[in-house]
């Protein structure tokens, strides 16, 4: 990667951009708290999140793993991926501007209708990658569902890809990556986002960034492993969906893609039941409450199953079939 202008001291020995360095060096919570203010809460700070109108605090931000998270909207990363998504930079420039080159400019300066012409475009470019993605047979994501325990009958909504991380202003991308791609439908059935899990070679998680990043719209919308029908089955996670399709055969089951997103799925009209399948941890119980709750007050009909064995159903799938 171009380090040419970069301060010696980021630069490694082979004249490439040191990314650990940066981010060990670059107060997160700083970064943050020029787009919301920040208040403690336990371990870590809180805040309304940056990417998304709200009025309760669900943007984190952990300054000792130098990582943040927000539990409605499921954006997340480290602090280079947060300075990327604040200012709307590649990743080489935000690294050149977290190590002194440029001066910060808060979110809140944006222009709205640019914010909306930016989102757009996200939406444009998540159905561009869903229509050229292919097959996940003899891919990487196959493997990477076989050693979970859950390869059998991947359904049609999730495919397999190479894909960036990200797009500069002039459309130049970084390098593409194999990646898993979820399609995530809204109400009328539309692919309105994608989730990408990026995967090394290997079929593995990537450990080069965070390894999970949506594009698109998330917010209402759900990967389907089945129809509409009256009764829903509602996962956490892509992985935990498939091994509850495992459990449950023949049951429309579907995933809202992260804890955030569990509340705040749209059903069709036809949906009358909906079991909400939450991880067994306490944010996964706190998540699972909320999305009852929500399902309820539109007068949905609502259960809640929990993981016998393991945080999540993955894992309760794997400790069953081992």
């Amino acid at each position: 990667m171009d380090s040419i202008g970069l301060p010696a001291r980021y630069m490694d020995e082979k004249g490439r951009i040191d990314v650990a360095r940066i981010k060990a060096e670059t107060s997160i919570a700083k970064v943050a708290a020029e787009a919301t203010e920040l208040k403690k809460s336990g371990d870590e700070l809180k805040g309304l999140c940056p990417f998304h109108p709200e009025k309760t605090a669900s943007f984190f931000v952990n300054e000792g793993k130098g990582m943040y998270h927000c539990f409605s909207c499921s954006a997340g990363g480290d602090v280079i991926e947060l300075h990327q998504r604040l200012h709307h930079v590649d990743f080489r420039q935000a690294c050149f501007d977290l190590t002194g080159a440029a001066t910060l400019v808060p979110i809140a300066l944006e222009n709205p209708d640019l914010v909306a012409m930016r989102r757009a475009e996200s939406v444009r470019r998540a159905r561009q990658i869903w229509r050229e993605a292919m097959p996940i047979a003899w891919s990487l994501s196959e493997t990477y569902f076989i050693n979970r325990g859950i390869g059998d009958d991947i359904p049609g909504s999730i495919r397999h890809s190479h894909v960036a991380r990200w797009w500069d202003a002039d459309g130049r991308e970084g390098r593409r990556e194999p990646a898993m791609i979820a399609a995530l439908q809204d109400r009328d059935g539309r692919v309105g986002g994608i989730q990408r899990t990026f995967l090394d070679h290997e079929g593995r998680k990537s450990t080069r960034g965070t390894p999970r990043l949506s594009l698109g719209r998330v917010r209402g919308c759900a990967v389907r492993f089945g129809p509409v029908a009256e009764t829903v089955m509602l996962a956490a996670s892509v992985e935990d969906g498939l091994a509850v399709r495992l459990m449950f055969p023949g049951a429309s089951v579907w995933a809202a893609v992260g804890d955030g997103n569990l509340p705040h799925v749209r059903f069709p009209s036809q949906v009358r039941r909906v079991i909400v399948c939450g991880d067994a941890d306490e944010p996964g119980r706190i998540a699972a409450a909320a999305a009852m709750a929500a399902y309820a007050s539109v007068g949905l009909t609502v259960e809640d199953l929990v993981p016998r064995a393991g945080k999540d159903f993955n894992e309760e799938w794997l400790l069953l079939h081992a």
